[in-house]
């Protein structure tokens, strides 16, 4: 059963990515774009808010808590069985952070620099995605949605102010640059892009950049594939109708998001006949993967995974080492800015109570002196209306801001005593 928050709340995150989880975990864990509908319904079982953020590298849960020991049980119990791992298995992999931990990982993962590929600006867009899924179904909303809209806003900063994302590797350029290490000329090989979404849009546009020529896109969907192969200038083709594809091409980049392997072993063996021994590479950047990790021993077939990206990745990283300190350095201005607000939301019910208080005893004396000023005009009855409401405003104003800057109990019992706010007597 959910947990329904009624009091103070508590940010959470809880997640797997490439630096806690092995790819044999992630692959499991990852929620793909066509599941997210279901799995943010299932996981509205769990808690009243929540956001799912699922990419290649990552599967995290944003959730809001008063509890932060049965908020963590939750969550953990929700990924496990949306991934079909059991508790004791999953848990090794998972990291939990609280309140402004939480929120600077967010920050972080916005700004691309918990990214595998650093500076990426394909998180942004990913991010904002989640947190507009969750809340059309009505998951996430005030205040978690305020924290993934400032997330967005220190992505964005971040790549105004420093240069974290100038020639920043994306996974996908990262496997074109896996491909040139391994041809001598690259712009004389045929490629064949399994999938027609973002990270194959992006595959083939590195390609291109690099002076590829002859691509094709392979898709579940034709018009997909189509559409994508129009823009670039290639050829389209069902995925049912890959073999002869596979023959032709030097290099194959899959990243289709389909929930199972589609090249087989049996398949490649089979496509290896009839290549009189050219070498075929494979770059699986899918995840859940696309090519089955037995083929790895085909001869003349050389088979990388998003793991074997890490090399090529950091040293990107280490180029820029030094935005990534400017970065975090944004970041923490930001988190402590936000956890100011965040504080202050512990004032609302007090600030609520005072402020009904206030207008309560405004409407029963303006009731009460309305009854002697019945000869006044409308207007006139409108100035007083507007003078009394001008004069609460301006009594609780101070008393606001003062309940905001100091969020604690003790403070808040002590409002509620000075203006007797737990009594339902109106004057």
């Amino acid at each position: 059963m959910r947990e329904r928050l009624k009091g103070e709340v508590i940010v959470l995150v809880i997640g797997a990515n490439h630096k806690t989880a092995p790819l044999e975990v992630r692959e499991k864990l990852a929620i793909r774009s066509e599941r997210l509908k279901g799995a943010l319904f299932s996981l509205s079982n769990y808690v009243e808010q929540g956001v799912i953020l699922s990419t290649c590298n990552r599967t995290e849960v944003y959730a809001l808590t008063e509890d932060p020991s049965a908020g963590e049980e939750r969550v953990k119990g929700f990924l496990s069985a949306e991934g079909g791992i059991p508790l004791q298995n999953v848990c090794p992999h998972l990291y939990v952070l609280c309140q402004r931990e939480a929120v600077k990982h967010l920050f972080e993962v916005a700004t691309g620099v918990d990214s595998m590929a650093i500076g990426e600006a394909e998180i942004l867009i990913q991010v904002r995605q989640a947190v507009e899924e969750a809340e059309r179904l009505g998951i996430s909303r005030y205040p978690l949605s305020n924290l993934f809209r400032r997330a967005l806003r220190v992505g964005n900063r971040a790549r105004a102010k420093t240069a974290i994302g100038r020639g920043a590797t994306s996974i996908s350029s990262a496997a074109v640059e896996l491909a040139r290490g391994f041809f001598v000329d690259i712009t004389r090989c045929r490629v064949l892009v399994i999938g027609a979404g973002e990270a194959g849009r992006l595959a083939a546009e590195a390609l291109l950049k690099k002076g590829v020529s002859e691509i094709t896109i392979a898709s579940r969907t034709l018009n997909r594939a189509k559409a994508l192969a129009s823009v670039l200038g290639g050829r389209a083709i069902p995925l049912r109708n890959i073999d002869d594809a596979l023959i032709a091409s030097d290099i194959v980049i899959s990243c289709s998001g389909a929930p199972h392997f589609i090249l087989h072993s049996s398949l490649i063996k089979e496509v290896m006949k009839h290549r009189s021994h050219r070498p075929l590479l494979l770059i699986d950047i899918a995840v859940p993967r696309d090519i089955e990790p037995e083929i790895r021993v085909i001869e003349n077939v050389c088979l990388h995974d998003i793991n074997d990206l890490k090399e090529i990745t950091e040293e990107a990283r280490w180029e820029r080492e030094r935005e990534i300190g400017k970065v975090l350095g944004l970041i923490d201005r930001e988190a402590a800015q936000f956890m100011v607000w965040w504080d202050s939301l512990k004032a609302v019910p007090t600030i609520k109570a005072l402020v009904e208080r206030a207008e309560a005893v405004r409407q029963v004396q303006l009731t009460k002196a309305l009854k002697k000023l019945q000869h006044l005009s409308e207007e006139d009855l409108k100035r007083i209306d507007y003078l009394t409401k001008a004069i609460v405003k301006g009594i609780t104003h101070y008393p606001i801001i003062s309940l905001k800057k100091h969020c604690n109990s003790e403070y808040f019992q002590m409002v509620e005593g000075l203006f007797n706010l737990d009594e339902h007597d109106e004057a």
